[in-house]
C-alpha cells in the first residue's frame, strides 16, 4: 500500500466531454461546419487510431421499408473479409449509389440529384449496426497534444504538427491495409477530489496540510496548458501507444516544467477518463483491452513514481496505471 503523506489528500481527475472523428485528409475542412469548429477549437488532445480500411461492396445496398442493408469490405492481416451493415428504416432517397473504385463513398440520390455523400469510414461508425463489431474497434497508435494558447485554430495546429504528419506517413507504410483516423478530444476542467483518512496513526492532525491554501495554489498553478500536458501524459502511460514509444527521443517532452508546478501543489493521485460511446467505437491498444470507457488511474504518493510518470518520453517502457485502471465497459 502506498504511504499517505497527509491525512487530507488532493487528487485531480479529468474526463472527456466531446469527441470529433475525422479522416486525416479532412483536417483542412474541420472548421467548415460551425458546430464542429466550435468543438474542435477546444480539442487540444488528439489520438491517431487505426483499423482495417473499409469500403462499400459494389451493388450490395438494398433499400427496404423498415431496414436498409449493405456490406463493407476490408482486409485484416492480409485476408479479405466482408461484413454486413444495416440502417433502420428507409432513407430519404430514391437511390443509394456507391462510387467507383475504391468504393469509399455512398451517394444519396433524390429526384436525380445527389443530396448527401457518406464516406465508408464514417458510415461504419454511423450505421445502426454491423455484423462484425470488431471493425468499429480503433487501436490507439499515438496520443498527442496540439495547443497554441488560442493563437491558432485546431486546423492550423494539426496541419503544421510535424509529429502527426510523421506518424501518419509511418502508418501508411507499416499497415497498408489499415486506415488512420483522428479522434480530437475535448476535456473539461479538472475535478478536485479530497480524501480524509484518520485511521493512519502515523499521521498527526496538527501536521496536516493547509487544504484551502493548497486548493488556491491548484487554481493558480494548474493552467490550461498544464492540464493538457497532464491528460496527454496519463493517456500515453495508460495506452502505451507504439508510435509514442518510437518517437520518445526525437520529440522530447518539457517534463521539468510539469514537475516543478506539480511538486508545489503536492497532489497524490491522477485519473484521466475517456469515453467513446458517442462515436460508436471502442478503443484499445496492445496494453489495454477494447472498451467504450477507459479510466487511467495513477497513485503518485511515491516521488520516484511521480518523477517516472511525468517523464513520459524518456522513462523505461511500462505503465504506471494501477490495477483498478482499465476499460469499464
Amino acid at each position: 500500500m502506498p504511504q499517505r503523506k497527509h491525512i487530507t489528500e488532493i487528487a485531480l481527475g479529468f474526463f472527456s466531454t466531446y469527441l470529433v472523428v475525422l479522416h486525416p485528409k479532412n483536417i483542412a475542412d474541420v472548421d467548415r461546419q460551425p458546430e464542429d469548429a466550435a468543438i474542435a477549437e477546444d480539442c487540444h488532445i488528439y489520438l491517431i487510431v487505426k483499423r482495417p480500411r473499409v469500403a462499400y461492396v459494389p451493388d450490395s445496398i438494398s433499400i427496404g421499408e423498415e431496414r436498409t442493408v449493405g456490406r463493407f469490405r476490408h482486409v485484416r492481416a492480409g485476408i479479405p473479409a466482408e461484413t454486413e451493415l444495416f440502417l433502420r428504416g428507409k432513407p430519404n432517397a430514391d437511390e443509394l449509389r456507391i462510387s467507383p473504385y475504391p468504393h469509399h463513398k455512398l451517394s444519396l440520390i433524390k429526384g436525380g440529384e445527389e443530396n448527401t455523400t457518406i464516406p465508408a469510414h464514417l458510415m461504419c461508425l454511423m450505421c445502426d449496426g454491423v455484423s462484425d463489431s470488431s471493425i468499429r474497434d480503433l487501436e490507439v497508435a499515438y496520443v498527442g497534444m496540439s495547443y497554441a494558447e488560442g493563437r491558432r485554430s485546431a486546423k492550423d495546429r494539426l496541419l503544421s504538427h510535424s509529429t502527426l504528419q510523421q506518424v501518419l506517413a509511418d502508418l501508411n507504410n507499416d499497415a497498408p491495409d489499415d486506415e488512420a483516423l483522428i479522434i480530437m478530444a475535448q476535456f473539461d476542467s479538472p475535478q478536485i477530489f479530497i480524501s480524509f483518512d484518520g485511521r493512519d496513526k502515523s499521521l498527526k492532525l496538527e501536521d496536516d496540510r493547509d487544504v484551502m491554501a493548497d486548493l488556491a495554489k491548484q487554481q493558480e498553478l494548474v493552467t490550461e496548458d498544464l492540464q493538457i500536458a497532464l491528460i496527454e501524459a496519463g493517456l500515453i502511460r495508460y495506452f502505451q501507444p507504439l508510435y509514442n514509444d518510437k518517437y520518445k527521443q526525437r520529440f522530447p517532452h518539457p517534463t521539468q516544467k510539469i514537475l516543478d508546478a506539480l511538486y508545489k501543489i503536492d497532489f497524490g493521485a491522477l485519473t484521466v477518463e475517456i469515453n467513446t460511446e458517442e462515436i460508436n467505437s471502442r478503443i484499445f491498444s496492445s496494453a489495454r483491452k477494447p472498451g467504450h470507457h477507459h479510466i487511467a488511474s495513477f497513485d503518485l504518493h511515491d516521488p520516484t513514481v511521480r518523477r517516472s510518470f511525468f517523464n513520459t518520453m524518456n522513462a523505461e517502457k511500462g505503465s504506471d496505471a494501477e490495477d483498478h485502471s482499465g476499460p469499464v465497459f
